[in-house]
C-alpha cells in the first residue's frame, strides 16, 4: 500500500504512544501487586484502557502514513477492529502481570498479540477500502506477522521486568522503554502497510468522505491521553480509598465516612493505626527540617500480656488493651501522638523537645501508668511495659528510627522489663546486626540461597521408609549453612516468610515429582510458619503448585507447631477446613511441650501428631517420659491420629517406640537430613534393608516352625 506520510502526525503518534506505554507500566505493576479479588476488578478496566489506546494509536498511525487520501467508512468493521485492539490489550495486561511467565506462555501470548494486531489493522483497512480492492503481499505478510510477534515478546518482557524493578533510575528506564515501544508501533505499522496491495482506482470510489486528518489526529491523541489520565487518576484514588470510590449518592456519605474512619483507626482502641502513625511521623520530620527541633519515638510493648488471653480469654485481653490505650493517652502530652502498631504494641510520637530530659517525664509516666493493676470482670490483672526511645535526627533517618526504637525496647526487656531504654551506641551494634540480617535475607530470597534437605520417616512396624520431612537450609555466601531456627523468625519479622514458604512448597512438589523417576511414591511434610495462618492465598497457591507438578495433594503434609495452633485457635481451624477441602494433610508438630485440652484435641481435623525429640531422648532413662509417650499414643489412636516420633538415635529408643505402638519415626539412627542428590539413594537403601529384614524374619519363622 502506498505511503504518503506526514512527519508531524508521526511525531504526534510517538508522543501519544510513549505516554500510553508509560502509564501501562504502572497499570501492570498495580495488577501484579494486587490481591486476587482486586485483580478480578482491575484487570478488565486496565486491559480495556490499554486496548482502546492501541486501537487509537493504530488509527493515528494510519492518518500519519496515508495523508491526503480519500476514504469511506464502515461502522461495523471499525467496531470489529476495536474488539481486536481490546483483545490485544487484555493479552498484554494478563500475561505481563503474571508472577512467573513460562516460555510456552510467552510464545503463545506473543503470537496471539501479533495475530490480533494484524487483524485490527486489516479490519480497520477494509473499513476504509473495500476488501475486493485489496490483495496480500505474501512475503511482507509473513514478515509483518513475525515482527508483530517479536514486538509482543519485547512488550511483555519489558512490562514484566519493570513491575518488579528495584534498581536505579526507574523513571528514566520507563521513559526510554516507552519511547522505544512507541517507535516500534510505527515500524510495525509500516510492515503491516507493506503486506497489502491496493488497486490504483480504489480511491475513486463513488461514495467517500474527505476528513481533516490533522484535526482528527489531534482528537485521537487527546482522547488517548485523556483516557489514560482518567483511568490512572481513578487507580490512584482506588488505591487510597478502595471500592468506596465507586459508591455514589447522598446515602453513601455516611458509609464512606465510616469506611475512612475504619481505615485510619484501630477498631479496638480507636487509636490511629500504623499507617496513620507513619504519616504523622513523616510530617513531624518535615517540621523538624524547617524549625531545627527534634522529635522522639517511644516504642511500647506490654510485658506478660499473652498469658492474659490464655488464662482469661480474648475478651478480657481486648478489655485490657482498651484500658491500656486510655492510660497511655493520659500519660502523653497534648502535643504528642499515640498509635497502636499491632497486637500488644503501641508507639508514641513525642514532639517539642530540646533534650533527653524533656522525654524522660513522658516515658516515666507511660511505664508507671501501665504497672498499676487492672480490674477487668473482677479479675485483678497486673502487667508492665518495656519502652524503647529513639530520637530524630540524632539516631537516624525516619526509616531507621522505628527500627532503633524497636531495638531499644528489646534491650529494655532483656534488662528486666518494666522500664525504658534510650537507643545508644551499644544498642546500635545490635541494630546494625538486625539491619544486616534483613539485607542478607532479602539477598537470599533474590539470589536463591536456600535449599532443602530431607530426613526419611519409617514405618515402625515394617521399618519401611514411607516419606520424609523437608527441612530448609540457608546457604549463606560467607557464614555457611544457617539453620531455620536462626532465621525464620527474622524472615517473619521482615515480611519475607511468604516468599520463602512459596519456594519451599514449590521445591517440595518438584522433589515429589522427581521421586517418580526412581519408582518412589514420596510423601513429604514441610514446616509451616505461624505467620502463614494469615496468608489468605496459602491454600490456593499450594493447589496451583501441586497441579503444576502433577502431584497428588495427599502426598504433601503441612507440619504446624502445637504452640502456633494454641495461640491462633480460630485461624488454625479455618486453615484446617481449607486444607481439608484441598485434601492436604496436617500434622501437629512439637506435641507435648504445651498444655492441650482433650476437648480441643478432639475438635481438630488433623492426620498426625509429632512427638518432640525431648521425650524420645528420655524414653529409656525416664519412666515418666515413657509413660507419657504411651498415653499420647493411646490417646492419638483413640482420636484416629497417627503418631510420629522425632529424634530417634539408638536402637533401644526404636524398640521402645515400637513396643508402645508408635506409628512412624525419624532420626539419625536411620539417616541425618540429606540433600536431594543423595536422598533417593538412601531411601532405596532403606527400602531394600526393610525387605531384607522381612525376608529374614520369614525364613526364621519357617525354620522355627520346621
Amino acid at each position: 500500500m502506498a505511503i504518503n506520510y506526514d512527519i508531524w502526525l508521526i511525531l504526534l503518534s510517538l508522543i501519544a504512544g510513549s505516554f500510553a506505554t508509560f502509564i501501562t507500566f504502572n497499570f501492570v505493576t498495580r495488577i501484579y501487586h494486587s490481591a486476587h479479588s482486586e485483580k478480578l476488578f482491575l484487570l478488565p478496566i486496565y486491559a480495556t484502557t490499554v486496548g482502546a489506546g492501541i486501537f487509537g494509536l493504530h488509527n493515528l498511525n494510519w492518518l500519519a502514513l496515508h495523508a491526503g487520501e480519500a476514504m469511506h467508512f464502515s461502522v461495523s468493521l471499525t467496531f470489529a477492529s476495536l474488539l481486536a485492539g481490546l483483545f490485544v490489550g487484555f493479552a498484554i495486561c494478563f500475561t505481563a502481570s503474571k508472577k512467573h511467565i513460562a516460555m510456552n506462555t510467552l510464545f503463545s501470548s506473543s503470537l496471539t498479540i501479533g495475530l490480533a494486531s494484524y487483524a485490527m489493522f486489516y479490519l480497520s483497512t477494509i473499513a476504509l477500502y473495500s476488501s475486493a480492492l485489496l490483495n496480500f503481499n505474501i512475503p511482507w505478510l509473513a514478515i509483518s506477522l513475525l515482527v508483530s510477534t517479536c514486538v509482543g515478546v519485547v512488550c511483555i518482557l519489558s512490562l514484566s521486568w519493570m513491575k518488579e524493578y528495584a534498581g536505579k533510575n526507574p523513571l528514566l528506564i520507563k521513559t526510554l522503554l516507552s519511547i522505544s515501544m512507541a517507535a516500534s508501533t510505527v515500524v510495525l505499522y509500516l510492515t503491516f502497510n507493506a503486506s497489502l496491495v491496493i488497486r490504483a482506482d480504489s480511491l475513486n470510489i463513488a461514495e467517500h468522505v474527505i476528513l481533516n486528518r490533522k484535526l482528527l489526529a489531534a482528537i485521537i491523541t487527546l482522547s488517548i491521553i485523556c483516557l489514560f489520565l482518567i483511568v490512572f487518576a481513578a487507580a490512584m484514588f482506588y488505591e487510597k480509598m478502595g471500592k468506596s470510590l465507586f459508591k455514589f449518592g447522598f446515602l453513601n456519605k455516611q458509609n464512606n465516612a465510616m469506611e475512612h474512619a475504619l481505615s485510619t483507626k484501630d477498631p479496638l482502641t480507636q487509636l490511629p493505626n500504623r499507617l496513620v502513625f507513619q504519616n504523622l511521623l513523616d510530617a513531624a520530620a518535615k517540621r523538624c527540617a524547617r524549625t531545627g527541633n527534634t522529635i522522639a519515638i517511644a516504642y511500647i510493648d506490654l510485658d506478660h500480656f499473652k498469658p492474659i488471653n490464655d488464662n482469661y480469654g480474648h475478651h478480657v485481653g481486648d478489655a485490657v488493651l482498651t484500658a491500656v490505650a486510655q492510660r497511655l493517652q493520659a500519660a502523653v502530652r497534648g502535643c504528642d501522638s499515640l498509635a497502636r502498631i499491632g497486637g500488644d504494641e503501641f508507639s508514641a510520637l513525642i514532639e517539642e523537645i530540646k533534650s533527653d530530659e524533656d522525654i524522660i517525664p513522658v516515658v516515666e509516666r507511660i511505664v508507671n501508668a501501665i504497672k498499676l493493676p487492672f480490674i477487668i470482670d473482677q479479675h485483678h490483672i497486673e502487667i508492665s511495659c518495656s519502652v524503647g526511645v529513639a530520637i530524630y535526627p540524632r539516631d537516624g533517618d525516619i526509616e531507621k528510627l522505628m527500627i532503633c526504637a524497636d531495638t531499644a525496647m528489646y534491650k529494655a526487656k532483656e534488662n528486666g522489663k518494666n522500664q525504658f531504654k534510650f537507643y545508644d551506641a551499644a544498642i546500635e551494634s545490635a541494630a546494625d546486626q538486625i539491619s544486616e540480617l534483613q539485607n542478607d535475607l532479602r539477598n537470599a530470597v533474590k539470589n536463591g540461597e536456600f535449599s532443602l534437605v530431607y530426613q526419611p520417616k519409617l514405618d515402625c512396624r515394617t521399618q519401611m521408609p514411607i516419606g520424609a520431612e523437608a527441612l530448609i537450609r540457608w546457604n549463606h555466601p560467607t557464614k555457611g549453612t544457617i539453620l531455620p531456627k536462626d532465621f525464620i523468625s527474622a524472615a517473619e519479622h521482615f515480611g519475607l516468610i511468604n516468599q520463602i514458604n512459596d519456594w519451599v512448597i514449590k521445591q517440595a512438589c518438584s522433589t515429589i515429582y522427581t521421586a517418580k523417576k526412581f519408582d518412589i511414591d514420596l510423601h513429604l511434610s514441610v514446616n509451616l510458619s505461624h505467620q502463614q495462618f494469615r496468608n489468605s492465598l496459602l491454600v490456593e497457591e499450594t493447589v496451583k503448585c501441586l497441579n503444576k507438578y502433577d502431584v497428588p495433594a495427599q502426598n504433601l503434609t503441612f507440619e504446624i507447631k502445637e504452640i502456633s495452633a494454641l495461640k491462633n485457635d480460630a485461624q488454625f481451624k479455618r486453615l484446617l477446613a481449607q486444607l481439608k477441602d484441598a485434601n492436604i494433610k496436617v500434622a501437629l508438630d512439637d506435641f507435648g511441650l504445651h498444655p492441650f485440652t482433650l476437648a480441643h484435641l478432639e475438635d481438630l481435623d488433623i492426620e498426625e501428631i509429632k512427638l518432640d525429640r525431648i521425650f524420645t531422648s528420655k524414653i529409656i532413662s525416664n519412666a515418666n517420659s515413657k509413660g507419657m509417650i504411651d498415653a499420647v499414643v493411646r490417646l492419638a489412636h483413640a482420636f484416629g491420629f497417627s503418631v510420629v516420633a522425632e529424634g530417634v538415635e539408638t536402637e533401644a529408643q526404636r524398640d521402645a517406640l515400637i513396643s508402645l505402638g508408635c506409628d512412624q519415626m525419624q532420626g539419625y539412627l536411620f539417616s541425618e537430613p540429606i540433600i536431594e542428590a543423595n536422598f533417593f539413594l538412601v531411601f532405596k537403601q532403606l527400602q531394600n534393608q526393610a525387605k531384607l529384614n522381612k525376608q529374614r524374619a520369614a525364613s526364621l519363622t519357617v525354620a522355627y516352625s520346621a
